[in-house]
This record gives C-alpha cells, structure tokens and sequence, in this order.
C-alpha cells in the first residue's frame, strides 16, 4: 500500500462518503497491465490502441480504478459497474464518466505516473492533477488562459515561481470544468478561481446554479499540483487506498 499521499483509509465496503467529505484514492500508474481483466470489451480494445506504454498504463489504471472503487460501494465486482461518458450537453460520448442513479459522484485524473480518483456521496465533484512545467511559454498561456484578476496576480508572482502559480491555477479550472461537464471548452479566462469558489462571468449553459467550491489537494511530490471543486463544501478529504488490487 502505497502512502505517499499521507497515511491511507480503506472505508468499509458499502460505506459511503458523509456529506462534505470527499474520499481521494491515489494509485500509481505504472504497470497497470495487471487490472486489463476488469475493464470491458471496450475498454480492453480502446487500451490496445495505445503505442505510447505510459499512456496506455494510465488509460487501463484510469478504468480498473474506477471499477475497483466504484464496485466497493456498491457491493458488486468491478465487471458489473456501468460507467457512462455521454456529455450531457451536446450527447457525445466525451463527457464526465458517470453511472446512472448512483448514490455518489466522481472524476478521475491523472499525472506524472500518478492517478486521483475523487468520490462525494453529496453534490458534484471534479478533480484535477498536474505536474509543473517550467515552460518558456508559461507568460503566454497565462495571457490566453487567466481572467483579468487572475493576470494581476500572476504578474506579481516572481518569475522562477510563475510555472508553478499558474499551473495551481489551472488545477483549479480544469477541476471546476470537469466538475461541470464542460471540459476544456468551457470559458477559462472568464472563470476566476483565485478564491473559495469558482465564479464564472459569463457562466455557459448548463453551469451549477449553487456555487462551486475549490479546495487544493496536497500532493506526493513538489513538482505536482492538485485541486478539487465541489458544489458541497468540503469539512474533510479522506486519503483513501489501495485504489488499484482491492
């Protein structure tokens, strides 16, 4: 059992989060080709078509996770969860992954070797992980991706640790996003998440009418951001594992 995320909790089978507790399981990646046996027909094809190793152990750890864990709540093996990715705002199958009439909500992500798998028995949650890049072109990203609030306080960050603010940043949008469905189509440089929660200026259609509330996830390493949004706020995250052999 790995603990670098903090010391794990293995919850009860059947036992679900409390309302404004968020259950996080952390896995690593790498290897992952041990759990193809509970993914699906589709999902064993869709690994195939992976040629880069890392991607593919991501997808497949992505999916038997899912199961694992989703399959622990509700009393059933992992096989006989249903997981939809419909988009519920143009119907394409790229949206959040869901199961229908479940009693908790999720979202997935995964970075740098690492999986998060977030879990809420109340509202709606969305996580996001990412690892820092000390990219030239971090100046630029911030121009097209930051609100005008946000640039202001970008620029006053000194510029060896800009890589890392704005990347915080984008953990925070692009968990609010996933959280709403929108995904990266939504309006990023119009959603300001300097703050408690998310606001949106221009909010698209389809955006939770109750608020958005961040909370930043320690991570396993320093070159490692992550966040989490949730339309009930948060009194505890429980680090939760093995995510992956349960």
């Amino acid at each position: 059992m790995d603990d670098t995320w903090g010391p794990l909790t293995l919850p009860p089978a059947a036992e679900l989060p409390e309302p404004g507790v968020c259950h996080l399981w952390a896995a690593r990646t790498a290897d992952a080709a041990s759990h193809l046996a509970v993914l699906d027909p589709d999902e064993r094809a869709g690994a195939e078509r992976f040629r880069v190793a890392h991607a593919k152990d991501a997808f497949v750890a992505s999916r038997a996770a899912q199961r694992l864990v989703l399959g622990r709540y509700f009393g059933c093996p992992p096989e006989q969860v249903k997981i939809a990715r419909d988009c519920q705002h143009c119907g394409k199958k790229h949206g959040r992954p869901y199961v229908a009439d479940a009693p908790v909500d999720f979202s997935v992500s995964h970075s740098a070797g690492w999986l998060l798998l977030a879990v809420v028995a109340a509202g709606l949650v969305g996580v996001d992980l990412e690892q820092v890049s000390q990219t030239r072109a971090v100046d630029e990203l911030a121009n097209r991706v930051l609100g005008p609030a946000e640039q202001e306080e970008f620029m006053l960050v000194p510029r060896d640790q800009r890589a890392g603010w704005f990347i915080w940043a984008w953990t925070r949008k692009e968990a609010t996003l996933k959280l709403t469905g929108h995904g990266l189509a939504g309006p990023l440089d119009k959603l300001d998440v300097i703050g408690t929660t998310a606001v949106a200026s221009t909010p698209p259609s389809g955006w939770p009418a109750s608020p958005i509330h961040l909370r930043d996830v320690p991570a396993a390493a320093s070159d490692l951001r992550a966040a989490l949004a949730t339309t009930v706020p948060l009194t505890t995250v429980v680090a939760c594992g093995p995510a992956l052999g349960i």
